[in-house]
């Protein structure tokens, strides 16, 4: 079990290490690209709600306090992967664009009693998009191709403590350190429309990121009966200054869409300065019912229902660059985010009633809703994004394992409310494979011969 876990952690690195465009936006351009939030399958299915929701069977890594909360000695492997199909429409027109990705990879276990750990690789921002304009300057009728790519990873560990633990109390703290790393790259080709001409001009600039990065969080629990349980959680993710370099160059070229044909006019490479990250904060809560055990059949169910909710924070108005000694700031606006989320569990002590519960009783079915603004602007009127969510959740349960498979979908809209504006309608999918030992092979468990 062991190498098979480590092997697929491998496969993961590389395919991280390859993935290209993971995101189609043309708000993705701004600042070093549009911020990745809760793109697991589990949390996009419930809203968004990231930082709320962790059991044993799951690997939260957007609270970094939840992964003292796994079962001691069944450690978890998570792989996500995700698509986006998306409608853009402005004046009259429109297209469709698709992409897909591996999302992130993430492996948590308990360590001694009280505490645990968590490592993987998880996606920090991206940038993606290919506009067209068309121009007359002149005499000339020129063609704009705008084009963005890149983005930033984030390896990390995490560890979290148990500060107390009471018979109904129980609060915890954690931090992530990560590292991050990547580029993100905004492109301008500039041709003159004649012939199918394609000579003209490009103007790249690019800034990649190499620097540490943390964030913390913390959660309390208290259980008012064996059936009702209230979670409290908080993470927090200061302002901090990201170590980055800027590259700029104008080429003139013979042809835009061949760089064998690019004559260098102006280069500057390697510039190092730093970004101000925008201080955020997220707060939130779960609250869990069990019903009262019913039999029916000859047949006993034990029933869930779990509410979710939270709230972020995050002051784009603090977001800056410093290069060459020279800081410069963004007209970007202060953000919020409220996410809302349902889950149903028809058969919560799903491992000891197996036998006697048929597929649907085994599932977890999610719901949910949420609503976001982005920091920038257009046309003066704030870019809003909701959304509706729902999923699945099938465990596993050979051989008595905490494994899982995961989808979460999300139908979406980002518009300005403008008519004019340019309104994007998507659909997301998001699909998770959870890798659980059997509880006949845990780890870390001491040895003893007869």
């Amino acid at each position: 079990m062991h190498s098979k876990l480590f092997s697929l952690l491998f496969v993961c690195f590389t395919l991280s290490g390859i993935a290209q465009n993971t995101i189609h936006s043309p708000y993705s351009s701004y600042g070093f690209g549009e911020r990745s939030y809760g793109t697991d399958p589990i949390s996009s299915a419930l809203g968004m709600s990231s930082i709320t929701y962790f059991d044993s069977t799951i690997v939260n890594m957007y609270n970094p306090a939840s992964y003292n909360t796994l079962s001691q000695g069944q450690p978890l492997f998570s792989l996500g992967i995700r698509g986006r199909v998306s409608e853009f429409s402005q004046n009259g027109e429109s297209y469709i664009n698709g992409l897909g990705m591996v999302d992130h990879f993430a492996m948590a276990f308990t360590l001694k009693k009280h505490f645990g750990l968590a490592f993987g690789l998880k996606p920090y921002s991206r940038r993606g998009y290919e506009l067209t304009e068309n121009a007359k300057v002149g005499s000339d009728s020129l063609r704009y191709k705008y084009l963005g790519s890149g983005g930033a990873n984030e390896a990390f560990i995490g560890l979290s403590s148990t500060i107390f633990k009471l018979k109904s109390s129980h609060l915890s703290i954690g931090g992530n350190l990560g590292y991050l790393f990547g580029t993100a790259k905004n492109e301008r080709q500039s041709s003159i429309i004649l012939n199918n001409s394609f000579f003209g001009g490009v103007d790249s600039k690019s800034v990649r990121f190499s620097s540490f990065h943390y964030e913390l969080g913390a959660y309390f629990r208290q259980d008012f009966t064996s059936k009702q349980s209230l979670t409290l959680s908080a993470v927090v993710e200061p302002g901090q200054d990201i170590r980055a370099y800027r590259n700029e160059s104008l080429y003139i070229a013979g042809n835009v869409n061949n760089p064998n044909t690019y004559a260098v006019l102006f280069d500057t490479s390697n510039v190092e300065g730093s970004l101000r990250l925008a201080p955020s904060y997220s707060v939130g809560f779960s609250y869990s019912l069990k019903t009262e055990s019913t039999t029916k059949n000859n047949n006993t169910r034990n029933a869930e229902w779990l509410f979710n909710a939270s709230y972020t924070s995050t002051d784009w108005t603090k977001y800056s660059s410093t290069f060459n000694g020279t800081e410069e700031t963004y007209d970007y606006n202060a953000t919020s985010k409220i996410s809302v989320g349902f889950q149903f569990t028809p058969e919560y002590k799903f491992l000891e009633n197996a036998v006697n519960t048929n597929f649907a009783g085994k599932l977890r079915y999610r719901l949910g809703y949420y609503q976001f603004n982005l920091p920038q602007t257009e046309s003066g009127s704030a870019i809003g994004e909701f959304g509706t969510t729902f999923g699945i959740g099938m465990p596993i349960v050979a051989q008595q394992a905490l494994s899982s498979i995961n989808l979460g979908v999300t139908l979406g809209k980002r518009s300005n409310g403008e008519p004019q504006g340019l309104n994007e309608r998507f659909i997301g999918i998001n699909f998770g494979v959870i890798v659980a030992p059997s509880n006949y092979d845990r780890w870390f468990r001491k040895r003893k011969l007869d």
